[in-house]
């Protein structure tokens, strides 16, 4: 089974066909313009404040972490607010990650188009949350064939859209 990382807590909210289709090496992202916005976008805001470009710890990879004194932020950088709820859950799963290495941790969700940022702290409710969506992930991605598709009006925009309403 794969790890778990954060683009699986990400599409678990967008769209749990996509989500099997991704954590089964399926892949589609590659080749949609938007995503390559999106990272444009990502780098451009980390060049701007002078951030690292990646942290990888072993299956997470934030978008950014800076050091503090006492603490550490998570910083989690998204093109729009449209899929805000997927964001901060993403975020809030890497802070419980860290937080189980030791860190004392804190979010903070970004959005350059809208000059928005965030502060996310994480609550034992949201531990509690995220060990249930950990164990709804392994369930949905260890099945034999993907969940039904469910049309959502942003299905047309998705790299994954041949696959699930043209017969691809």
């Amino acid at each position: 089974m794969a790890l778990i990382g954060g683009a699986y807590i990400y599409y678990y909210f967008v769209c749990k066909r996509k989500l099997w289709f991704y954590a089964n090496k399926i892949t589609m992202e590659h080749e949609s313009d938007l995503v390559q916005i999106g990272k444009y976008i990502e780098l451009f805001y980390k060049e701007k404040h002078k951030y690292e470009r990646k942290v990888i710890i072993n299956e997470i990879s934030p978008d950014v972490i800076k050091r503090y004194k006492d603490f550490v932020l998570v910083f989690e950088i998204k093109k729009s607010d449209k899929f805000k709820e997927a964001a901060l859950w993403q975020l809030k799963y890497y802070l419980w990650y860290l937080k189980r290495l030791g860190l004392n941790v804190k979010g903070k969700l970004v959005i350059p188009e809208y000059n928005k940022e965030e502060y996310i702290e994480l609550t034992e409710k949201d531990e509690r949350k995220i060990k249930e969506i950990l164990n709804e992930i392994k369930r949905i991605i260890s099945m034999d064939k993907p969940p039904r598709e469910v049309f959502k009006d942003y299905c047309k925009a998705c790299a994954y859209y041949p696959l699930c309403w043209e017969g691809y």
